[in-house]
């Protein structure tokens, strides 16, 4: 059993979904993994390839893997050990421009719940980078986080946005920021997808009422989907229609409309074979 609890980087995953996804992507976080007699089975394919890495599977029971995660469990649980997100740069921005990659922030969320559902959301529609702003980050080796997350968490990549007034100010030109709030905005029209031409989509998810310093740097700003005055939507249930949403939006061709229609212009005729 271990006792190690003094390192900040120390996730403990619960639940065989968690464990399967960290075993499958990320294997080398892994430094211990127990399970109940019930779920060894689901793991037995993994035993060998994970004793390569150093990595022991134990036969544990319920109060010995509740006492290990510091809550209930009573299936599987898995310590890891993370790697501090990095900072996003500028530089990171015109790479994902050119890539057409949907970047993701999380702005002041402080419910591992909410974080995990927009963890979820990425992962089902294919997006991959996710901003923790300064009043967000501690989130990111928050154990419940990545267990509500049941392995999405694996799929997506983690950057810390220090400053992010500061930094959506230089990346402006490059990136199209949408936000997502729970009380003001425009009503969002769900067939209609988000259009910037020439530029990325970086959806802005508020936990809490959007910073004044951020609003500056927004080009549109959209509510919880529903209607006005009714029951209200929670984040966790909102941030997955925004970003199927945000997800729906058509990518630019690589050749760019310009580069086909000069190619359409310059295109000789086509010579025609003689008739025999």
């Amino acid at each position: 059993m271990s006792t190690d609890t003094s390192n900040p980087n120390r996730v403990i995953l619960r639940g065989l979904p968690a464990v399967l996804a960290c075993i499958e992507l990320h294997p080398k976080s892994l430094r211990e993994i127990h399970a109940s007699p019930k779920c060894v089975p689901s793991l037995s394919s993994h035993i060998i390839p994970l004793e390569a890495l150093g990595v022991k599977l134990h036969t544990s029971s319920a109060s010995d893997m509740s006492y290990i995660a510091g809550t209930d469990c009573d299936d599987v649980c898995a310590i890891t050990m993370r790697p501090e997100p990095g900072h996003v740069r500028v530089s990171d921005f015109a790479e994902w421009r050119e890539a057409h990659e949907t970047v993701v922030i999380a702005d002041h969320i402080s419910r591992p719940a909410d974080l995990a559902a927009i963890a979820r959301s990425m992962a089902a529609f294919g997006l991959k980078r996710l901003l923790l702003s300064s009043g967000t980050e501690n989130l990111a080796f928050n154990s419940d986080t990545w267990t509500l997350a049941q392995g999405a968490m694996e799929h997506v990549r983690v950057m810390r946005a220090a400053a992010l007034g500061g930094l959506l100010k230089l990346v402006k030109e490059k990136c199209c920021v949408v936000a997502l709030t729970g009380k003001i905005g425009r009503k969002i029209d769900l067939g209609t997808p988000v259009r910037v031409p020439g530029r990325h989509i970086a959806l802005l998810i508020s936990g809490n009422e959007l910073d004044p310093d951020l609003q500056p740097r927004i080009e549109h700003t959209y509510r919880f989907p529903g209607l006005v005055n009714n029951l209200p939507l929670s984040l966790a249930e909102a941030a997955p229609i925004a970003i199927a949403w945000i997800a729906s939006t058509p990518q630019p061709r690589e050749d760019g409309f310009l580069a086909r229609k000069r190619a359409r212009h310059t295109k000789s005729p086509e010579i025609k074979p003689p008739s025999e």
